[in-house]
C-alpha cells in the first residue's frame, strides 16, 4: 500500500469514530451493535495503519512470524479500545470489542498470508547478480540482510573479478536472476554491455549500481556516484513546487508556533526544576547552499557542555535529566519553527550539521557539500530511515540518504517522509 494510501486511511479512521460518537451524542441515537463494530473496526485500521503492518512486508517472513505479527497488532488495538471506553463512558457491548478483536486478528492473519505466499509465488523477491568490486559486492550482502529496504532483495550471486566478466549470463541463467546490477567498471567493459543487452531483451531487469541502490534501499551508494547524478534540475528552485512547499513549511509553522507559546511555560517550570540555565540553546548551522544561520532549540545539556568536543550521542551523559525528557518527547526541536518562519529551515529536508563538522565532512565525504542544494529542514529522510548519528561512519551513512532525498525532491517525497515522522514519533523511535 503505497503511503499516500496509507495516511489517507489512517486519517479516516481517525475522524470517523469520533464523527460517529458526535452524532450519537447529539441526536440521542442507541448505538448498537452494527455502529459499535463499525467504530470499532475503523480504530483497528487506525493502529494498523499508526504501526505499520501495511508496510511492504519482508517475503521471506515465515507464517510464525506474520501470527506474532498480527497478534502484536492485535493487542495494541485492544489498548485502543480500552482507551476509548474511557473517554467515551457509555461502553459499548463488549461482545462488539470482542468480535472487532477477532475480526482484526483473523484479517491480518489472511491478509499476510496472502501476501506472503503470492509474494513467493510470483518471485517478487529480486534475485541479484551484481558484477560490482568487492567491497561493492560485500556491502550489498550486508545491506540485503539489514536493511531498511525500498524492495526486498537477495544477493544470489557476485562477479568481481574482471576475467570472469564474460560469464554474466551463464551465472544470471544459473542462478534465474531477475535483476542484473552494473558497477561502473563493468558498465564500461563492452562484452557485458553485450550480454547485458540480451539478458534485458530476455526479462532480466538491468541496473547501475547507484540506481539499483536508489530504487532497493532509498539512498545512493557514495562509492559508486559520479557527479552527473547529482546534476538534475532541484525542484525547490525550478517550477511551482518550491512555492507550493514554502506555503505548507508557514502553514505548519503556524500551527507550530502556538504549540510552542502553549507549551513554553511549562517547558520554562520543567527547565528550573531539572535543567538550571538559559531556556533556549541556540548554534550556528549550515544551511541553503552552504549560508550560516543560528539553530533554535530548547536546552537539553548542561550550561557550556556543547563547547565539549566530541560528536551528541544519545546517551550522551551531559544531558540533563529534564532534557533527556525534552529528547524523548521531541519538544526540544519545537523553537525550530522560529526558523522555519524565518525560512532558514523548512520541515522536510536534510538536517542542518553544526558548520565546524560540516566543514570537516566536506573534505573527507564526497558529495557531502551536494546536501546544501536544498533548504535544511526539521525532519528528513535520513532521520526516519537511519538511527542517529554519533560519528563520521554514521554521517557518511546519512548522507547516502539525504542525497537521495536531493534527487527526489518533490511534495510526494515530502508527505510521505513527514508521515514517516510522525509514526517514529509515536512508536518512540528516531530523531
Amino acid at each position: 500500500m503505497r503511503a499516500r494510501t496509507r495516511a489517507a486511511i489512517g486519517l479516516a479512521a481517525g475522524v470517523l469514530p469520533f464523527i460517529a460518537r458526535w452524532l450519537h451524542d447529539t441526536y440521542r441515537a442507541p448505538i448498537g451493535a452494527t455502529e459499535g463494530l463499525l467504530e470499532y473496526a475503523l480504530l483497528g485500521v487506525l493502529c494498523v495503519v499508526v504501526i505499520g503492518v501495511t508496510e511492504c512486508p519482508p517475503v521471506t517472513t515465515s507464517l510464525p512470524r506474520v501470527v506474532i505479527e498480527a497478534a502484536r497488532t492485535t493487542f495494541v488495538f485492544l489498548g485502543v479500545a480500552a482507551t476509548s471506553q474511557v473517554f467515551f463512558p457509555e461502553s459499548l457491548p463488549r461482545f462488539v470489542v470482542l468480535m472487532t478483536t477477532a475480526m482484526l486478528f483473523g484479517y491480518l492473519l489472511v491478509v499476510g498470508a496472502v501476501v506472503l505466499m503470492g509474494a513467493r509465488r510470483r518471485g517478487r523477491l529480486n534475485r541479484v547478480v551484481a558484477v560490482v568490486e568487492k567491497r561493492d559486492a560485500e556491502q550489498l550482502e550486508i545491506e540485503a540482510v539489514e536493511g531498511p529496504w525500498e524492495q526486498q532483495f537477495a544477493v544470489v550471486a557476485t562477479i568481481t573479478d574482471e576475467e570472469h566478466f564474460g560469464t554474466v549470463a551463464e551465472v544470471c541463467v544459473e542462478h534465474q536472476a531477475s535483476v542484473l546490477v552494473l558497477g561502473p567498471l563493468a558498465a564500461a567493459d563492452p562484452i557485458v554491455t553485450e550480454r547485458a543487452a540480451l539478458l534485458h531483451q530476455a526479462g532480466v531487469r538491468v541496473r547501475s549500481l547507484d540506481d539499483f541502490y536508489d530504487e532497493a534501499l532509498g539512498k545512493l551508494p557514495l562509492t559508486a556516484l559520479d557527479r552527473f547524478a547529482l546534476m538534475g534540475d532541484i525542484e525547490s528552485v525550478h517550477g511551482s513546487y518550491g512555492a507550493l512547499k514554502r506555503s505548507l513549511d508557514l502553514v505548519l509553522a503556524a500551527i507550530g508556533a502556538i504549540a510552542l507559546l502553549v507549551l513554553t511555560p511549562l517547558v520554562l517550570l520543567g527547565n528550573l526544576l531539572g535543567n538550571r540555565g538559559p531556556l533556549l540553546f541556540k548554534q550556528p548551522r549550515m544551511g541553503l547552499r552552504g549560508s550560516e544561520f543560528e539553530i533554535w532549540k530548547f536546552r537539553t545539556m548542561t550550561p557550556g557542555a556543547i563547547d565539549v568536543s566530541g560528536w551528541t550521542k544519545e546517551d550522551d551523559p551531559r544531558i540533563t535529566a529534564f532534557g533527556k525528557v525534552l529528547r524523548r518527547t521531541h519538544l526540544d526541536e519545537l523553537p525550530q519553527v522560529v526558523n522555519i518562519l524565518r525560512g532558514e529551515l523548512s520541515v522536510v529536508g536534510p538536517r542542518p550539521e553544526q558548520v565546524v563538522y560540516a566543514r570537516q565532512l566536506e573534505q573527507s565525504l564526497p558529495f557531502y557539500a551536494a546536501r546544501h542544494l536544498v533548504r535544511p529542514g526539521l525532519t528528513g529522510w535520513a532521520q526516519v530511515k537511519y538511527p542517529y548519528a554519533a560519528s563520521e561512519e554514521d554521517a557518511f551513512a546519512k548522507l547516502q540518504y539525504d542525497l537521495h532525498y536531493v534527487r527526489h525532491e518533490s511534495l510526494a517525497t515530502d508527505l510521505r517522509i513527514m508521515w514517516l515522522t510522525v509514526r517514529h514519533v509515536l512508536s518512540g523511535g528516531g530523531r
